[in-house]
């Protein structure tokens, strides 16, 4: 380990390598800052060796305490970036430093400069100063002081040939959108169209001045806005928590002692959810300060350049353009995918009358300021048709992270990856027939194989599927789903007469299974929710079941025959509603969360042929209704 430098800044030093920071990463919970390559090998080495505690590893500094780190490395990567600390080192970066004579520096010698020659690009010293004007290449060159120096520093332009160093820059060719030397110029663009002189294209610079100063301008009038709505945003999540606070204390005081432990356990989880949400209105904050002070950058540059040369304006506003338009789209970007949002606090009723059954004080999180999705009376709209090449039977769906469909044909025996647009990101050829899929955390899912009977655990990193773990069941597997900490899986049952549903942790471990007599052993689908029964369809008997996991007894019938017709995937909405795809009768049935019959959300669509599976969930920034069909996966989203 490198020894500490005493010179360098305590604030931009990493605690690991006691180097400046490089990319450095900031922990979630106590916010101490390392180098990303020095906690990811710490964070790779701590949870080996505490694989038996959660895959847990504590805060070199604070020792605060992180579990369930299951792959260090994207875990690492989804860290947020510490732009502080980046500023910091930016700004060490920019402060002023000795100046060496660049040719003293080719002769392996070191003599300060004192001047610099506008034509050579070169820092000289005294002596070299004499030569200078001595030799017959360069006795006619205008060798200027240092300071002037400073300001063609400010454009970063280096007038010299990247490919033949010793040539400057004499022309710029618009087709390939690059200036270039005689000798470029005569070997690789000798065909170009438009090719000219450097002289010729500096001359008339007022008009792209004026027209990349009002873009940038504008670039400054958004962020400005942003910041702005950034800000109050930050202030009215402070001011909301503290009013929750006073109304949560308030309460506290008027119930009895044993009150206080779920007291102090609503506060913590109310900071808790304040700061991490905080943490990601400063992290927006950042964005739009680290544009707007380039943008700044870029406008002292433009309106101050009559002090610069024609040549280097040139090249660097050719140059700002691409950064113009680059910037201009992260910054719409930011500010698209930006939302506000508000913090939801909620106390219970039994906390209010003092009920002695009640299990938590309250519940805090941060929710969208957008209006409800009333899922009973809003009707479906097709948004897009995304058909998967290569495929003629999709079985079932599921999104990951939001924004990745995975889902899998049964004829080709494949398993896709798109992206919203349905371009195919990944696929991977399957042992056999694949039926159901969930998702599971940290883009892994699981995918139940019939023929051979077979759920396979898969993680996805950079669009790269990898075989994580093979649960081996010995029979046809059928439905899939997660539920809290486990897997749950359908399986053939031996006899062929009713359901077994086995059940793994997320490490694939086997923890039990469940036997219920109900027609024959295979099923469509199966689908549960935190604190809610499993629910899964009979195809052959044209039925949707409710089971109640933590209560002995048999699955109760919701819903029997007529408008369903071989029902095969199910799923529910976030308020608990259930939906069921059809395969006989080309529907998709919906019912309230007690499984009473609501309607028929999609019928007669000539899209819809023999559906399979379907989720709604979060895809982009909003829910939709996804569903599988023949070889295209429809998006369906809720609202006219």
């Amino acid at each position: 380990m490198a020894s500490k430098a005493p010179q360098v800044n305590d604030l931009i030093v990493c605690p690991i390598c006691f180097e400046v920071y490089r990319e450095p990463k900031s922990l979630p919970n106590c916010l101490h800052t390392f180098c990303k390559s020095c906690i990811k090998s710490y964070s790779v080495t701590a949870v080996n060796k505490n694989s038996n505690f959660n895959n847990t590893f504590e805060c070199p500094v604070c020792r605060a305490c992180y579990h369930d780190v299951d792959d260090c490395d994207s875990w690492v990567d989804s860290l947020p970036n510490n732009h502080l600390i980046v500023s910091l080192i930016d700004q060490g970066k920019m402060e002023k430093k000795e100046l060496y004579c660049d040719s003293c520096i080719r002769l392996e010698k070191s003599q300060p400069a004192v001047s610099w020659c506008p034509e050579c690009c070169d820092y000289l010293c005294e002596n070299c100063v004499k030569c200078h004007k001595t030799y017959r290449f360069t006795m006619e060159h205008t060798v200027c002081n240092i300071e002037e120096r400073e300001k063609t520093d400010k454009l970063k332009v280096d007038l010299f040939c990247k490919q033949h160093e010793s040539r400057r820059l004499e022309v710029y060719c618009f087709d390939h959108e690059e200036p270039c030397c005689l000798m470029c110029a005569t070997v690789s663009h000798r065909k170009c169209d438009k090719v000219s002189s450097l002289e010729d294209c500096s001359q008339s610079l007022g008009a792209d001045v004026t027209r990349m100063l009002g873009k940038l301008e504008e670039l400054q009038k958004t962020c400005v806005s942003e910041i702005e709505r950034v800000a109050d945003d930050k202030k009215s999540l402070k001011d909301e928590s503290a009013e929750m606070e006073k109304r949560v204390k308030t309460i506290m005081e008027e119930i009895i002692k044993a009150l206080k432990d779920k007291q102090k356990s609503f506060l913590e989880n109310l900071k808790k959810t304040e700061e991490s949400e905080s943490i990601r209105l400063q992290g927006m904050l950042d964005e739009f300060l680290t544009v707007q002070k380039t943008t700044e950058d870029n406008i002292n540059i433009l309106k101050n350049s009559d002090e610069f040369p024609k040549v280097a304006l040139f090249l660097e506003l050719k140059q700002m353009e691409k950064r113009v338009s680059e910037i201009h789209t992260h910054t719409n970007k930011l500010a698209k995918l930006y939302h506000t949002s508000v913090l939801d606090g909620r106390i219970d009723d039994t906390v209010k009358t003092f009920h002695s059954s009640f299990n938590t004080f309250g519940e805090i999180k941060i929710r969208e300021k957008r209006p409800l999705i009333d899922y009973l009376s809003t009707k479906l709209v097709l948004e897009r048709s995304l058909v998967v090449e290569g495929s003629s039977c999709l079985t079932d769906v599921d999104v990951l992270d939001d924004d990745i469909i995975v889902t899998t044909c049964r004829i080709a025996k494949t398993l896709y990856l798109l992206d919203m647009t349905g371009k195919v990101l990944s696929s991977f050829t399957l042992k056999g027939n694949p039926w159901g899929i969930a998702a599971i955390q940290n883009k892994t899912f699981c995918v139940a194989l019939r023929s051979p009977g077979l759920a396979i655990i898969f993680k996805v990193k950079d669009f790269s599927i990898t075989v994580w773990k093979e649960l081996n069941t010995s029979s046809n597997s059928w439905g899939i789903c997660t539920e809290k900490q486990r897997i749950i899986l359908s399986t053939e049952k031996q006899g062929g007469a009713g359901q077994l549903f086995r059940f793994y942790d997320l490490e694939g471990n086997s923890c039990g299974e469940r036997e219920v007599i109900v027609g024959r052993s295979n099923n469509g689908a199966i689908n549960t929710a935190p604190g809610e029964p499993l629910l899964f369809t009979y195809h052959h008997g044209h039925s949707l079941f409710s089971l109640d996991l933590n209560v002995a007894g048999s699955a109760t019938k919701l819903h029997e025959g007529g408008n369903m017709k071989y029902p095969i995937g199910v799923t529910r909405d976030p308020n608990g509603n259930i939906y069921v795809a059809c395969y006989d009768s080309h529907n998709v049935l919906q019912f309230n969360k007690s499984g009473n019959f609501i309607r028929e959300i999609i019928h007669t669509d000539p899209v819809v042929r023999c559906p399979y599976g379907i989720r709604v969930k979060r895809l982009g920034d909003d829910i939709k209704l996804i569903l599988t069909t023949g070889g295209k996966v429809l998006v369906y989203r809720f609202g006219d």
